[in-house]
C-alpha cells in the first residue's frame, strides 16, 4: 500500500519567498514542491511529518513576509513524472546550459545536466544564475574551491567544468549530499569531492575560492568558517539574499576580513565578490 503524505499549502506574501521557503523545507524532509499564485504546496511523507517542524522554518517568523499555510492528506504521487512535466533548460550567457537528463544534449561549451531531487539549485532560481555568472567570469583555472551549501551540486560542477583543480562540496543535508553525488556522476565530474558535514569540517583547509548560496540567516552562520578557511588569495562569492540585505552582509564580512569588490542583481536577488584582506 503506497504511503499517505501530507500536502501543506502556504500563502507568501510577497511571493519571492517561495524560494527562501522552499530552501528550508528541503532540509525538513520535504520532497516535492508545486508553485503555484498563491505560494507553493509541499509534500511530505506521513512518517516524516510533524507540525514542530515548523518551528525550524524561519522565514516564517519573518517580518519581512505574510506566510499562512493548511494541511491536507494526499496518496503518493509520481513525482519524477510531475517533476519532468514542469522542467524546462535553463540558458546562462551564450555559452551555457543547465538542462535534466530527459533533456536533449546541447552543443554549448558547458552543458550541465541536473536532477535535483530533493535539493535546491536547478538553474531556474535567480541566486543560481547569479553565481553561474560570476563563475562563468572567474579565472578557475588550477584554482581549488569549496562550495558550502552544494544542495544539486551545480556550482560545483561548474567550477569543475571551468578549470577547478578541486573542489569540496559540502552540505549538512543528507538528500542534498546524495544528490551531489548523483549529478557530479551525471556530468563525469572526477575532481568534486562531496562532504555530508557542515562547513566546520572544512577547518584546517584553505581555498582559492569559496562559493555558498544558501538562505541568509544561514550565510551569517558560516561566516566565521569562511573565515578561517581563507587566505590572502580567496575570493568569496555569496548569494540567497536581497539587494537591501546587502549593506548589513559587508558590515558584517568586513569583521571576519572580507572586503567588497562588487554585486549582481536580478529581481531583487543579489550576488555579491568579496576578497579576503
Amino acid at each position: 500500500m503506497d504511503e499517505l503524505y501530507f500536502a501543506v499549502s502556504f500563502n507568501v506574501r510577497p511571493v519571492s519567498g517561495v524560494e527562501i521557503l522552499i530552501a528550508e523545507l528541503s532540509y525538513l524532509g520535504f520532497e516535492m514542491f508545486e508553485e503555484n499564485e498563491s505560494g507553493l504546496i509541499a509534500y511530505i511523507k506521513d512518517s516524516d511529518f510533524s507540525e514542530h517542524l515548523f518551528t525550524k522554518v524561519r522565514i516564517l517568523s519573518s517580518k519581512e513576509f505574510k506566510i499562512h499555510y493548511s494541511i491536507s492528506i494526499v496518496q503518493n504521487k509520481n513525482w519524477n513524472e510531475k517533476w519532468e512535466k514542469n522542467f524546462t533548460p535553463v540558458e546562462i550567457g551564450q555559452n551555457c546550459i543547465i538542462r535534466a537528463p530527459f533533456h536533449k544534449p546541447s552543443k554549448k561549451e558547458y552543458d550541465i545536466i541536473i536532477k535535483p531531487e530533493m535539493s535546491f539549485g536547478t538553474g531556474h532560481h535567480e541566486t543560481t544564475q547569479l553565481m553561474i555568472e560570476y563563475l562563468l567570469e572567474q579565472n578557475l583555472e588550477n584554482k581549488s574551491v569549496c562550495d558550502v551549501g552544494c544542495g544539486t551540486g551545480i556550482l560545483s560542477i561548474m567550477s569543475e567544468k571551468r578549470g577547478a583543480k578541486l573542489i569540496d562540496a559540502i552540505d549538512l543535508n543528507i538528500n542534498s549530499f546524495r544528490n551531489t553525488l548523483e549529478n557530479i556522476k551525471r556530468n563525469n565530474c572526477c575532481k568534486v569531492k562531496t562532504i555530508h558535514s557542515s562547513s566546520e569540517a572544512l577547518i584546517g583547509n584553505f581555498y582559492d575560492m569559496i562559493l555558498s548560496n544558501i538562505t541568509l540567516n544561514n550565510l551569517k552562520d558560516n561566516f566565521e568558517s569562511f573565515n578561517k578557511i581563507s587566505n590572502h588569495k580567496t575570493t568569496l562569492i555569496l548569494s540567497g539574499f536581497y539587494k537591501n540585505d546587502l549593506k548589513n552582509i559587508n558590515k558584517l564580512l568586513n569583521n571576519f576580513g572580507f572586503i567588497f569588490s562588487d554585486f549582481k542583481s536580478r529581481n531583487n536577488w543579489v550576488a555579491s565578490k568579496y576578497y579576503c584582506k
